[in-house]
C-alpha cells in the first residue's frame, strides 16, 4: 500500500498503479498530492458526525470543502424505502381529520420537505430539498445487469450521495446568508432531475416553511427551449409533480399544466362560486433566446438556471434576474446555476468568470480546494468533480470511492488518448469528466494560443494580484501648453483588468502603464521603438461587452508597455485617450479601420502622422487586393476573418518566443555555482491581465478586444521586421518630412505645416 486512506477508499497498491502508464501514473499521484478536496476525501483522518460541533438546533455543522464519512444514510429515505417494499408511502388508512395518524404522518412529511430532517443521536442531517429529493422525487438511474454487464436505465428513488449531499448542503448554506448558489461538474450526476425536484417542491409545497406554502413563485431559465422542454428540467418537473399527484395527498389541482408553454399553476375553481382557491403557487419556464431582457421582473422564490455551459450574455442575464430575488442586496429568493464543461464557442467563458469570481454575482463562495496546485486561499463556487459518485464507485452509505473513480478515469483516458486520431475526443473527455475546474473549462475546438502556459502564468499572478500590479502606473496623460504629454497618477480611476467584464456600469477603465518610455542620450523617444495596435468603435453607447483597447509595444524589448482598455462616455473620448497614449510613446498606430471615427478624430487634430499606412505585407500575402485606397483606408489595418487568423497566429508565435534579454545562465546564491536557466517565454512577461485571460478564452464567436487590438500590433511589428531598422526608420522619416503635410492637405484646409503640437495643445488647453 503507497497511501494510507480511510475505510471508504480502495486500497491502492503497486499492481494498480502498474495497470497505468508512466504519464498517466505520474498524473494520479500528481492529483492526489496536490489537490487539497481529493486529499481530504482519502485522508485516515476524516471525521464523523458525531466528531463534529452542533448548532442551536442540535444539528452538526457541515463543512462542505472538509466533509465528514456518511454513515446510516438510509435514515433519511424512510418515506422512499416504504415506497419501495409496499408500493405506497404509508399503509395508514386516508383520513383527512387532523388528528388522524394519516393526516399527521403527511403534515410530518411536508414539514421534513420543508425543514430538513435531523437525526438526534449524533446530529447528521440534511435540508428539506434533499429530503424532498431522496423521498419524492424519482429519476432515471444506472442498473448493471448480465453477464457482459450491460447499463440499462431504470426508475427509482434517488440514492444517497455525498456529492449530493454537499451540494445540498451548499444550498442551504447559501440560503441562510442571503446568497445564490453556483456549480460547475461533471456530466451524468443527475443535477437536471435535483433542479426539477427543486421546482416540484415549491409547485407542491411551497418554500421553506408554513408560512411560505402559498403564491410561491419558481422559474427554470434557459437559453433555448429545447434545454427545458427535451429531456431537459421541465420534462423531469412533470414527471416529479405527477408522481406526487398519484401516490401522495399533497396538492394536486392545477389551473394551468401546459409543458408547450411552459407554465403551471397549482389551484382550482370553487364551482359555486367560480374563485380561483387553493396555494397557487407558479413554476414557468423561460427562453431567453439571446436576449437578457427577459430575465428582468421574475419574483421568485427559486430560479434554476439550466446548463450554464451553453448560455450566451448570461452574466448579463444573472445581474438583471437579481433584483427579482432579492432586497437591499440580500437574496429573499434562490437563484442556482449549474454547467458541465466541453462546450463549443463563447458561451462557457461566462460560467468560468462566476465559477472563479463568484462573490461579484452574490454567490457563495468556498476556498477553492478543488484545483490542481491551490493553497485554499482563492475562492470559487460549488464543484462536482468525476471522482464524486461515479458509478459503482461508492459505498452504500453513498462515501465516494475517490481512488477507484480516479483509477477508472485514468484508464479510461489513456484508452482514448491512444486510440482516437482525433486530438479534440481527449479534451472533450477531460471537459466532461473532469478532475478538477480547469478541466471543465478546456474547450473542444484547439485554441492556436497556448492556453496551458498562459493558464500557469495566470494563476502565478492571481496567488497575490495585489503584488505583481503593484509596479504598474495607474492614471491618465495631460499635455503641457508647450505640447508636451505629460503622465499622472490618478487614484480615482481603476483599469479594467478582468475578462469577461463583470460590471456593466463600470466601463470607463484607465490607462495602465507597465513600464515609462525610455529615451535616448539626446532626451528623445527614438521613432519606431514603441508600435500600437488599436481596436476602436464608433457609436457612443452600446448594451454589449465590447469595449476599447489600445496597447503600446516595445520592440528593443518586444514586450508590452502600456495599455488602455475601456468604454469612456462617448466614442471621442476614447480616441482622445489613445492620441494621448501615443504621443506619449512617440507610437506609429496600426488599427481596425472598418471604423473610421479614430482616422477623423486624428484628421481633425493633425496627428495623422501617428497612424500607420495600410501595411504592405498585407498586399504582398494577398489578404488585400484592392490597390485603390484612399482617405481612411490608406491607414491601418482591414478586419477581414483571414487578416484577424494571421494576426492571431503572429500573437502565438511571439507568446511561444524566448523573452529577450533572458540569459542561459545565473548565479545560485545559495552554491554561488553557476546555474543553466530555463528561458522565459513573451508570454510570462505579459503584465496585462486582461489580455491573458482573453487569450485563454478566445474561440471564434466571441468578443475579444484587447486580443483584436494585439493582432494590430503583431502585424505592424512583422512589416516592420521584413526591413532593415535603419532603413525603415529613415523612409518613415522621410515620408513624415517629405509627404505627410501634403497629403494633410487633401483632407483638411486648415492643416498647418508647422507648429501642429502647439495648435493641438491650444485646442484643449491644459
Amino acid at each position: 500500500m503507497i497511501y494510507k486512506t480511510n475505510k471508504c477508499q480502495t486500497t491502492l497498491t503497486d499492481e494498480h498503479l502498474k495497470e497505468l502508464s508512466k504519464d498517466s501514473r505520474a498524473d494520479f499521484l500528481h492529483v492526489l498530492d496536490n489537490v487539497i478536496f481529493i486529499n481530504r476525501l482519502i485522508s485516515p483522518n476524516r471525521k464523523y458526525a458525531k466528531d463534529l460541533e452542533r448548532d442551536e438546533l442540535g444539528r452538526i455543522k457541515v463543512d462542505i470543502v472538509n466533509p465528514h464519512i456518511l454513515e446510516d444514510t438510509d435514515y433519511f429515505r424512510p418515506a422512499a424505502l416504504h415506497f419501495e417494499e409496499h408500493g405506497s408511502y404509508t399503509n395508514l388508512p386516508p383520513n383527512s381529520h387532523p388528528r388522524s395518524e394519516f393526516y399527521r404522518f403527511w403534515k410530518e412529511e411536508a414539514r421534513r420537505c420543508r425543514e430538513g430532517y435531523v437525526r438526534e443521536s449524533d446530529g447528521e442531517w440534511i435540508p428539506g430539498d434533499y429530503y424532498y429529493y431522496l423521498n419524492y422525487s424519482p429519476i432515471l438511474l444506472s442498473k448493471m445487469s448480465g453477464k457482459y454487464q450491460i447499463t440499462s436505465r431504470v426508475e427509482g428513488f434517488p440514492k444517497f450521495w455525498d456529492g449530493s449531499y454537499l451540494y445540498y448542503h451548499y444550498m442551504e448554506q447559501a440560503r441562510h446568508m442571503g446568497k445564490h448558489t453556483n456549480c460547475l461538474k461533471c456530466r451524468g450526476r443527475g443535477y437536471s432531475f435535483e433542479g426539477a425536484s427543486l421546482l416540484g417542491k415549491v409547485f407542491i409545497l411551497g418554500d421553506r416553511d408554513e408560512d411560505s406554502r402559498k403564491n410561491q413563485a419558481a422559474f427554470a431559465i434557459a437559453n433555448e427551449k429545447e434545454f427545458l422542454i427535451k429531456d431537459g428540467i421541465l420534462n423531469k418537473f412533470m414527471d416529479n409533480i405527477n408522481w406526487c399527484a398519484k401516490h401522495t395527498p399533497w396538492p394536486r389541482n392545477r389551473l394551468k399544466d401546459s409543458l408547450d408553454n411552459m407554465t403551471w399553476t397549482m389551484g382550482y375553481k370553487d364551482k359555486s362560486t367560480q374563485q380561483i382557491k387553493g396555494t397557487e403557487n407558479e413554476v414557468s419556464g423561460v427562453s431567453l433566446k439571446n436576449d437578457p431582457q427577459k430575465a428582468r421582473g421574475k419574483r421568485a422564490c427559486r430560479i434554476e438556471w439550466e446548463e450554464f455551459g451553453k448560455f450566451p450574455h448570461v452574466l448579463t442575464a444573472w445581474q438583471i434576474a437579481r433584483p427579482s430575488v432579492e432586497d437591499g442586496g440580500v437574496a429573499f429568493g434562490q437563484m442556482n446555476g449549474f454547467g458541465t464543461g466541453g462546450t463549443l464557442g463563447a458561451d462557457f467563458v461566462a460560467a468560468e468568470a462566476m465559477f472563479y469570481g463568484p462573490e461579484g454575482y452574490n454567490i457563495l463562495s468556498l476556498p477553492n480546494v478543488f484545483d490542481l496546485g491551490t493553497d485554499g486561499t482563492s475562492r470559487c463556487s460549488f464543484f462536482h468533480g468525476e471522482y464524486l459518485n461515479r458509478n459503482l464507485c461508492y459505498d452504500k452509505e453513498g462515501n465516494s470511492d475517490v481512488i477507484k473513480a480516479l483509477l477508472e478515469t485514468f484508464t479510461k483516458r489513456e484508452k482514448i488518448k491512444f486510440g482516437s486520431a482525433d486530438p479534440n475526443t481527449i479534451i472533450q473527455e477531460k471537459a466532461e469528466s473532469p478532475i478538477f475546474p480547469q478541466e471543465a473549462i478546456m474547450r473542444r475546438e484547439g485554441s492556436i494560443f497556448p492556453v496551458m502556459d498562459l493558464k500557469e502564468h495566470l494563476a502565478d499572478a492571481a496567488v497575490d494580484v495585489n503584488k505583481f500590479t503593484a509596479a504598474h502606473y495607474v492614471g491618465d496623460l495631460y499635455h503641457t501648453g508647450e505640447g508636451e504629454m505629460k503622465w499622472r497618477i490618478n487614484h480615482d480611476i481603476f483599469p479594467i483588468r478582468e475578462y469577461p467584464l463583470k460590471d456593466q456600469l463600470h466601463k470607463r477603465g484607465a490607462i495602465e502603464i507597465f513600464q515609462m518610455p525610455i529615451k535616448n542620450h539626446e532626451g528623445l523617444i527614438p521613432w519606431l521603438r514603441y508600435i500600437a495596435g488599436g481596436d476602436t468603435y464608433d457609436d457612443d453607447y452600446s448594451i454589449t461587452d465590447s469595449l476599447g483597447s489600445v496597447f503600446i509595444f516595445d520592440r528593443f524589448t518586444d514586450r508590452i508597455v502600456a495599455e488602455y482598455t475601456g468604454r469612456p462616455a462617448t466614442a471621442n473620448e476614447f480616441y482622445e485617450i489613445v492620441l494621448r497614449l501615443v504621443r506619449y510613446y512617440n507610437a506609429l498606430l496600426n488599427y481596425e479601420n472598418n471604423k473610421k471615427g479614430l482616422f477623423t478624430y486624428f484628421m481633425h487634430k493633425h496627428m495623422i502622422n501617428y497612424l500607420a499606412e495600410t501595411p504592405q505585407i498585407l498586399r504582398d500575402m494577398e489578404y488585400i487586393k484592392d490597390p485603390r485606397m484612399y482617405g481612411n483606408k490608406m491607414y491601418g489595418t482591414p478586419a477581414s476573418k483571414s487578416i484577424s487568423s494571421w494576426g492571431r497566429r503572429l500573437q502565438a508565435d511571439w507568446m511561444r518566443d524566448v523573452a529577450v534579454g533572458e540569459s542561459d545562465t545565473y548565479i545560485d546564491e545559495k552554491t554561488g555555482e553557476e546555474v543553466e536557466r530555463v528561458p522565459l517565454m513573451n508570454l510570462q512577461k505579459i503584465r496585462s491581465l486582461g489580455y491573458i485571460s482573453e487569450a485563454i478564452a478566445w474561440n471564434p464567436d466571441g468578443n475579444f478586444d484587447r486580443v483584436d487590438a494585439m493582432t494590430q500590433v503583431m502585424i505592424l511589428r512583422e512589416q516592420l521586421m521584413k526591413f532593415d531598422a535603419k532603413e525603415s526608420v529613415q523612409r518613415v522619416k522621410t515620408k513624415a518630412k517629405d509627404d505627410f503635410f501634403a497629403r494633410m492637405d487633401k483632407y483638411t484646409q486648415t492643416a498647418q505645416r508647422y507648429n501642429l503640437q502647439k495648435n493641438y495643445a491650444s485646442s484643449f488647453g491644459n
